[in-house]
């Protein structure tokens, strides 16, 4: 840093202790005013609370070994942030579910700009504090999301799992990219009609991500950086650079569509429903819209890949599963590929979707809600302001619900022995409901398309290919870690080598010849909607 940015940051820094000192001055006096008690919690270092033993990666890990020494609730504090930590299920659905109405708000992250949208940003729904913003955007989404749900938009998920299939023929090499790339078009299908958007979509959804996570920008930990001016500020300059390149590229897609529609060109989309003006969903206009929609395809990019990946990996670890999930397969799809209103008949493969999300949850940490008021619960005083993380990673290693919950176990939702059977299994296991999917009013809308894409993905996988462990060049299997990940808020593993081997020389051909039998129908579809179009110009 230069001189200036030195005495500057400094200066921040020393504002940042004195308002730390007052606000836990502030705190006491409400504790003893109450007459209630502060939560347990580890002891907390003046000015910069509990970050000097708080890993950044994988920072759960730490969080849930305080649970176990502290209890279900407990506080810390972390540069300023004042955090209620709940690691059972039970305080979850009382404060985060019952108490939504004052548990409902978002913390601001540090370095977005206005993610809470108090200053009328109107870009991140997940994000949003509770305003009006992000009321009008949350029933717009579901309004949308529930009518592709039930529109049927199966005939995408189907095309693109022949397309990721076909292309692990090609290059299975390259497969990872290859699943981000199968939910981002799907996202981009739905969302513009435009699958040819999702490398650039993916590219931002995690550009967004990382800016987002602790684990993210220095700024997120050393909160106090972030307010240095910006001409010397250069994680703002970088964020302002992704930010308005990310926003540019929204509206352009939603102005794209506009034009498409001018021309009667523009096929089925949300944007084209959006631009309809009949479901605007009292949007402020194309600004709010185009990052409502661009939201939505972002989101679920997160939501399936990290689930697709966890997967991958269950399955090549555990052979046994792989197997009981392709004779199922096998012996209820009759040697097609399963679809959708096949599942009723497959619990064995949702109950290895389920568990891989259970065993390896998608949000680890969970996303934090902030108290709009000050509360009580069981004798403990929460004041207003404090981040409440629902700890998913501990909910979902509760031995008591879920025994031996460190191993991969999917006859947990099989076999009535276990806590978490349920019938009937035409119906459960199901992942709509489970915790990862966040609570309350902050639920996460997009559960129903998370569910299908899965179960599609899953499904089109196993029927086409053995998943075996790659071998080196002396013939040695190469174990993929089932451990090592990111540690962004939304987590996926560390790239690892895996082999994809079609299941016989016929579902070979079959993998062949479904992709480019589906791949014509849809170029004939487009063709002909714009040689329909183009004749109604000229009429």
């Amino acid at each position: 840093m230069q001189p200036l940015t030195l005495v500057v940051a400094a200066v921040a820094l020393v504002g940042f202790g004195l308002l730390s000192v007052f606000n836990a001055l502030q705190r006491r006096q409400a504790w003893h005013k109450n007459k209630a008690s502060e939560p347990p919690g580890p002891a907390l270092v003046p000015w910069v609370g509990r970050v000097h033993d708080l890993p950044i990666e994988h920072m759960w890990l730490k969080f849930a070994e305080w649970a176990n020494t502290y209890g279900p609730i407990y506080r810390t504090q972390m540069m300023g942030d004042y955090f209620i930590v709940i690691t059972d299920e039970k305080i979850a659905e009382d404060l985060l579910v019952k108490r939504g109405k004052i548990y409902g708000d978002r913390p601001q992250i540090r370095s977005l700009f206005d993610a809470k949208s108090t200053h009328g940003s109107m870009e991140y729904l997940p994000l949003m504090g509770k305003n009006e913003y992000w009321a009008r955007q949350r029933k717009f989404t579901h309004s949308y999301l529930t009518e592709a749900t039930n529109a049927r938009y199966y005939g995408t998920l189907y095309h693109e799992a022949k397309r990721w299939n076909y292309r692990l023929l090609q290059d299975p090499d390259n497969f990872a990219f290859y699943l981000e790339d199968f939910s981002s078009k799907v996202a981009c299908q739905l969302t513009w009609d435009k699958p040819d958007y999702s490398e650039y979509c993916t590219k931002s959804a995690w550009g967004l991500l990382t800016q987002m996570s602790p684990a993210g920008p220095l700024t997120n930990a050393v909160s106090p950086l972030w307010h240095l001016p910006f001409p010397i500020n250069p994680w703002k300059i970088a964020e302002r650079k992704r930010h308005d390149e990310q926003q540019a590229w929204w509206m352009e897609k939603l102005l794209t569509t506009r034009r498409e529609m001018e021309r009667g060109e523009a096929r089925p989309s949300f944007t084209r429903t959006y631009l309809e003006g009949e479901k605007t969903g009292g949007l402020s206009g194309d600004y709010e819209a185009s990052s409502a929609l661009g939201m939505m395809a972002l989101v679920a990019i997160f939501t399936v890949a990290g689930p697709l990946y966890y997967f991958l990996l269950a399955m090549v670890h555990h052979p046994e599963w792989q197997k009981a999930c392709q004779q199922e397969i096998d012996e209820k799809c009759g040697g097609r590929m399963p679809e959708l209103t096949d599942m009723p008949n497959l619990p064995v493969l949702r109950a290895c979707i389920k568990e891989t999300m259970r065993w390896r949850p998608n949000v680890p940490t969970g996303v934090a809600h902030e108290i709009m008021e000050d509360d009580f619960y069981n004798g403990y005083f929460l004041p207003k302001g404090s981040r409440v993380l629902p700890l998913d990673y501990s909910f979902l290693r509760n031995e008591t619900k879920y025994p031996d919950a460190e191993n991969y176990r999917p006859e947990r939702w099989l076999e009535p022995s276990w806590p978490t059977y349920q019938e009937p299994l035409s119906q459960f296991p199901s992942i709509m409901g489970m915790t990862s999917f966040g609570w309350g009013m902050r639920a996460c809308l997009g559960q129903s398309l998370t569910r299908d894409e899965t179960l599609t993905a899953c499904g089109g996988l196993l029927w086409a290919y053995n998943l075996v462990k790659k071998r080196d060049t002396n013939g040695n299997a190469i174990d993929p870690s089932i451990t090592k990940s990111n540690s962004l808020l939304i987590v996926k593993p560390d790239p690892f080598d895996l082999a994809f081997e079609p299941r016989s020389e016929s579902r070979r051909q079959e993998i062949i010849s479904q992709w480019k039998e589906s791949e014509a129908l849809d170029t004939a579809e487009r063709a002909a909607f714009i040689n329909t179009a183009e004749m109604k110009a000229q009429a």
